[in-house]
């Protein structure tokens, strides 16, 4: 019998004993130990202390089908003349296992490959705590060579959750999902060079997002099979804020232009080649002479699918960062107008003077927010980070003048800044900035961002101004940031929006730091927030601030992230769905734009409304249309505000909506009281009329809100007749 049914058999054999209540032996004679929790089942290899099997009680699950791509970690020590040069678990004599009534722990006394046997001590815990399974490992290396990659937490040999084609997969981003379909659509490679110089198919996504390769928000992911109403949970419960990486690999292969599915089956493949997916998270500590300790990786079997793997993180999230707190005045607000005054090109399109009447051509809309970009020398995304005003739109006067105006008629001013940016032409950066730069393991290998405007070469980004970045790290960065953006604060700046926060996936080997290259820009920025806020609410109490950054570290710091989506839909709305209190932007920038809006309403988003490419007033002639529009939107929120605004988002979770299929919906429910809404939108060109209704909803009073429509009271089920690309909201009396 082939190897592969062997392993079969033998784990169904270990579950039935179980379910009759028997206990198999400690030490089984095929070399495995058998550790035995009240969730779980272990088998280690006795040599290596792999995990080599993994057995959820319930509900029963195995997790670990194929024993042969079980292992544990994977420790990566560079040598000057081998880079590559990696110690796996699997080539390991493991000194002693220990167990313990809630799990066991493989300790190695040294590490050895190939080409040499290395002082390095490792301790690897695995541990029921609660619900849920533990994993950690303590590196202990009293050596120069840097501990630079720590592979842990892996799960090898899975086949999907009871069926395989069954199983769905979600790894969170955004407002997209990074791996839908990893147990039947694996793709290798996207996550940089390819699938060069490995045999099998990989794919990895970086925690927090790096900038322009997919990324994570939150730290965990899901698998789930919505048939047999089984899901496993899958997350990085270490507390400290760090990059990594959750990283997947699928062997022996996957399979490129097929239809369907992309896995190998073992008709592709000689009898007995192991098949299977194997997980775990990377950490890149760089430790010489020290010791990395990281975990846990976590991993729970339960009832459900991935919004209860929400729930989960949420709940462990909730005892180490603080989201929930009263909202700010900028959390209050529904929508912001945001305008370009000046490219970096040198386009003045509007000076310090002409800002009021904007502010107040947006306050015709019911729009009482304005964010202000390209105010500063050079002009947007030109001479960062020279936070002061540009003369060429007027003077230091005028510019707090303006804002003291804007706010005197009830808007409040945003001004748009960076963080961690630096444009490589200014002589503050040759002569100073160019010390503190993010930079690359063998050379400075500076990287570099442009966003040009003002003309064609510009946009296309032959011609454009060129930025790299700084860290905030360095306290000579912070204290030239703060400086200025406490005097922003001063002039009358009620908010700070920091653009491109997001960018923080980076590895950052300045060797002036006095951090670890995974923590420069992670732990600069979040330090960088907590200081801009402490200074700026001593100028101003009310002081907010917003930042262009969707990692849910920052949640507790910033009120609102500015995010655009021109998509229908969310690909996934995860992220909305574990932080119901997190608060982001949704942007329209052409007159066309109503749909943007629409899905503003049905994911709970502010509407941040750009007119013309962010180069016009909201009552400019092609805009109106869509501004009025918009202050309808206004007036329906308004009213039940406390559902629509700052109630809970349920995804589709507890509404039935019969309609076209150009029709999507969402529900909202009460955060702290009792209360439910639906929001129903039409995408399409043509009339749609949906039904709708929800569980024990039958006979009661709802009312139902639409633009420029008189509000109704009506009785479930009710069916609303939508005109094209527009909303309904249904509210439960």
């Amino acid at each position: 019998m082939p190897s592969t049914s062997v392993s079969f058999c033998a784990s169904f054999f270990i579950a039935a004993l179980m379910s009759a209540g028997a206990q198999p032996d400690a030490s089984a004679s095929d070399g495995t130990e058998i550790v035995q929790t009240r969730l779980c089942t272990l088998r280690l290899d006795r040599r290596s202390g792999d995990l080599i099997g993994l057995t959820w009680k319930d509900p029963a699950v195995e997790v670990i089908r194929e024993a042969r791509l079980g292992e544990n970690f994977r420790i990566l020590l560079p040598e000057p003349d081998y880079e590559a040069n990696y110690f796996h678990s699997k080539e390991q004599h493991c000194s002693r296992i220990e167990k313990t009534p809630d799990g066991v722990t493989c300790f190695y006394d040294s590490l050895r490959n190939g080409r040499a046997t290395v002082d390095v001590k490792v301790q690897y815990n695995i541990r029921v705590v609660r619900d849920h399974l533990e994993f950690s490992i303590k590196v202990a290396n009293p050596t120069s060579l840097p501990v630079a990659e720590v592979y842990f937490g892996i799960i090898g040999g899975q086949q999907g959750l009871v069926n395989r084609l069954d199983t769905e997969s979600l790894v969170p981003g955004v407002n997209t999902n990074l791996a839908p379909g990893i147990f039947s659509s694996f793709v290798g490679g996207g996550y940089g060079g390819g699938n060069l110089g490995i045999r099998y198919s990989a794919a990895g996504f970086s925690y927090p997002r790096f900038y322009g390769a997919p990324g994570m928000a939150m730290s965990w992911m899901e698998f789930y099979n919505r048939k047999a109403d089984v899901g496993l949970y899958y997350a990085n419960h270490d507390v400290v804020s760090r990059l990594s990486t959750l990283y997947f690999e699928l062997r022996p292969f996957s399979k490129t232009a097929v239809i369907g599915d992309t896995w190998p089956t073992p008709a592709d493949v000689p009898a007995g080649e192991p098949i299977g997916l194997t997980m775990g998270w990377v950490n890149y500590p760089y430790t010489k002479n020290g010791t990395f300790r990281s975990g846990p990786v976590v991993l729970q079997v339960h009832r459900g699918d991935w919004h209860e793997g929400s729930e989960l993180y949420r709940a462990w999230f909730d005892q180490h960062f603080q989201v929930r707190r009263p909202p700010s005045w900028l959390r209050k607000e529904m929508a912001w107008q945001s305008v370009v005054i000046s490219s970096p090109e040198d386009v003045i399109i509007y000076k310090f003077k002409d800002l009021p009447k904007l502010a107040a051509d947006a306050k015709k809309y019911g729009v009482t927010t304005l964010e202000i970009l390209g105010w500063q020398i050079g002009g947007l995304d030109r001479g960062y980070p020279q936070y002061t005003p540009d003369p060429r739109l007027g003077t230091p006067e005028e510019f707090r003048r303006a804002l003291a105006e804007i706010k005197r008629m009830g808007v409040h001013p945003i001004i748009m800044t960076n963080i961690q940016f630096a444009d490589t032409a200014t002589s503050l950066f040759k002569d100073k900035l160019h010390r503190y730069t993010v930079r690359g393991r063998w050379a400075d290998d500076l990287p570099l961002w442009a966003w040009g405007e003002g003309t064609i070469g510009a946009r296309k980004g032959l011609t454009s101004h060129n930025m790299t970045l700084i860290s905030p790290s360095h306290p000579e960065v912070r204290k030239l940031l703060l400086d200025q953006f406490t005097k922003l604060v001063k002039d009358g700046a009620e908010c700070l929006q920091m653009d491109k926060a997001n960018i923080v996936g980076r590895l950052d080997f300045n060797p002036a730091l006095n951090t670890s290259p995974d923590r420069s820009l992670i732990e600069g920025q979040l330090a960088m927030f907590k200081d801009i806020l402490r200074e700026g609410r001593k100028v101003n109490p009310e002081f907010a601030l917003a930042a262009e950054c969707w990692w849910d570290r920052a949640f507790p710091l910033i009120d609102v992230s500015y995010m655009r989506m021109t998509r229908i839909d969310m690909h996934s709305p995860a992220l909305r769905f574990t932080f119901p209190e997190w608060m982001a932007t949704i942007c329209a920038e052409g007159p066309g734009d109503f749909n943007v809006m629409n899905n503003g309403m049905r994911y709970g988003l502010v509407w941040a409304v750009q007119p013309r490419h962010y180069n016009d007033s909201m009552d400019e002639p092609l805009t109106r249309p869509l501004s009025e529009y918009v202050r309808e939107l206004i007036r329906i929120r308004t009213k039940h505000k406390e559902l629509l605004f700052h109630g809970r988002f349920r995804d589709t979770l507890g509404a039935s909506v019969k309609a076209g299929s150009d029709v999507r919906y969402s529900v909202f429910e009460g955060m702290e009281k009792p209360g439910k809404a639906c929001v129903v939108v039409n995408f399409g060109n043509r009339e749609e009329t949906a039904e709708v209704t929800w569980p024990g909803g039958a006979g009661r009073q709802v009312e139902i809100l639409r633009p420029f429509q008189q509000d109704v009271v009506e009785k479930l089920p009710v069916r609303v007749r939508l005109a094209p690309r527009t909303c309904a909201v249904i509210v439960q009396k």
